[in-house]
């Protein structure tokens, strides 16, 4: 017998539950005034109740519903009723970046350039449109649909949910995924922008094309201090040597610890992009040589900066 969420939702008939974390909870669903399928995530019961943070996540989460992009999943509305939070999103029938890793292992560059170009187009809608920023930018959260194209998921959700939190010990699920969170994000800076994204991006593509996540093997606390402090994650190539010298460069500016020294905003990422896929190196940035989340590769420590020809 098919499990059902244990609270009653009008105008919706709950068919099965595709999935479950920590946090919450996401059921495939017939919306039955529109006809149409959906998905239900429900949150788990650990927020807050107060009505001023009610309407706070309303206001919020509603404002996620504005973001109309072929590259968005969309949010239908968002609700809480008896006692329970809940989002109404569309429905994609597809997998994610997470699932991909886990049967694949890794992607190519070329593949991965392809992701962080959807995800950036993406957000340059939304940052340039709404000054909205994801939060929690992570394979899990990008998507492939069945017809193959790349969706950003929960945009706008993670703010809405940062709202709403009441213990300490769960702001790291909330303000972000630990293993990709940004430094400013880690030290709880308020005044985040379009680049802790882009830094969360990059994380993102180092764990895509390498199969491992930055600070693979260490205990969270550590991760969140490796992210804001002096240490960093091993080149790359160390673990896909195949990798273009100016796929790393990109990498490498992407995880930039100070964000003066990422790209300024996600359009400038878009043009390293470009760049690469023409044979060239990104716009270089000063980057202090440990000013970096991955090392800097040996030639461009020494002053050297090849660039392989296109194929």
């Amino acid at each position: 017998m098919t499990q059902l969420p244990s609270f009653n939702m009008p105008n919706f008939e709950v068919m099965e539950l595709l999935g479950r974390g920590g946090m919450a909870s996401v059921w495939k669903a017939r919306q039955l005034s529109l006809d149409r399928l959906v998905a239900i995530k429900i949150l788990s019961s650990q927020f807050s109740k107060e009505s001023d943070d009610l309407n706070r996540f309303r206001m919020e989460a509603r404002a996620a519903a504005r973001l109309k992009h072929p590259n968005i999943v969309q949010v239908y509305d968002a609700n809480f009723k008896d006692g329970i939070y809940y989002f109404v999103m569309e429905l994609v029938a597809g997998y994610t970046m997470g699932e991909l890793l886990r049967r694949k292992g890794k992607t190519t560059e070329e593949d991965a350039l392809t992701i962080a170009e959807a995800v950036a187009v993406a957000l340059d809608y939304a940052w340039g449109s709404f000054e909205m920023v994801h939060n929690d930018i992570k394979p899990d959260n990008i998507m492939v649909d069945d017809d193959g194209s790349l969706k950003v998921t929960d945009l706008g959700l993670c703010r809405s949910l940062a709202l709403l939190k009441t213990e300490k010990d769960h702001s790291e699920e909330i303000l972000g995924t630990p293993a990709y969170m940004s430094p400013e994000q880690a030290t709880g800076q308020q005044d985040i922008d379009c680049r802790s994204d882009i830094y969360q991006l990059g994380a993102t593509l180092y764990h895509l094309v390498t199969g491992r996540m930055l600070f693979e093997g260490m205990t969270v606390d550590e991760v969140v201090e490796a992210h804001v402090g002096a240490a960093q994650a091993a080149d790359a190539r160390t673990y896909a040597p195949e990798l273009s010298s100016r796929f790393v460069l990109l990498l490498e500016k992407m995880l930039a610890k100070e964000r003066i020294h990422r790209h300024a905003d996600w359009k400038e990422l878009l043009l390293d992009i470009s760049r690469i896929r023409s044979g060239n190196a990104p716009q270089l940035s000063l980057i202090p040589k440990q000013g970096s989340s991955m090392k800097r590769w040996a030639e461009w420590s020494s002053g050297f900066v090849p660039i392989e020809p296109e194929q």
